[in-house]
């Protein structure tokens, strides 16, 4: 488990699955990610035990709070030995967690494993440009804009823009020198 000051991440347990499905079954935490539905049922019974238990290239991890409730989720893919980049997710399904603070703590957790323990120099994400409050919270993490995917989403009948943010190890570690999991 990788603790934050507001949060911890862990590996899924099946006890996660119907609280996913809610959140994705929602339409504005499922347009956040793309137009619903994002994934099938049976997918995520699918993940469960296949890309969900395993920490390779990409890991997948539930997002819990303080009291232990699962609140969202933060990922990483495509984490490249050789280039030492990772692409991160994050989302809060939970909507009485939004604004609070917690996704912006679960990504410093996450940004710090991959920093520090799996040797990442740069970490990027995409988020839809028109997604103000996720660009405010990772630009406070110090992500920086690199780019725009220009009608790269198609949502609500219509194409969206992506904006690429990224982050690299050494704007990392001057801003966040340690987390709680480091001390």
């Amino acid at each position: 488990m990788l603790r934050g000051e507001l949060t911890a991440l862990r590996p899924f347990r099946a006890s996660d699955l119907p609280i996913m499905r809610d959140w994705y079954r929602d339409p504005a935490t499922a347009r956040t990610w793309a137009q619903p539905p994002i994934v099938s049922d049976t997918a995520f019974e699918a993940d469960l035990n296949g890309r969900f238990a395993r920490f390779g290239e990409s890991g997948y991890f539930a997002i819990e709070n303080l009291d232990g409730e699962l609140i969202g989720r933060a990922d990483f893919e495509h984490l490249d030995p050789v280039d030492r980049t990772a692409e991160v997710m994050i989302v809060i399904g939970d909507p009485g967690s939004r604004g609070k603070g917690a996704g912006s703590d679960a990504m410093r957790v996450l940004l710090s494993y991959l920093f520090r323990d799996r040797q990442a120099e740069h970490v990027w994400l995409t988020v839809l440009a028109w997604n103000e409050p996720a660009i405010r919270s990772y630009e406070k993490i110090g992500f920086i804009r690199e780019g725009r995917l220009i009608e790269d989403v198609w949502l609500d009948g219509k194409a969206d823009d992506q904006l690429v943010m990224g982050i690299l190890r050494h704007e990392f570690e001057a801003k966040w020198p340690s987390t709680p999991q480091d001390a």
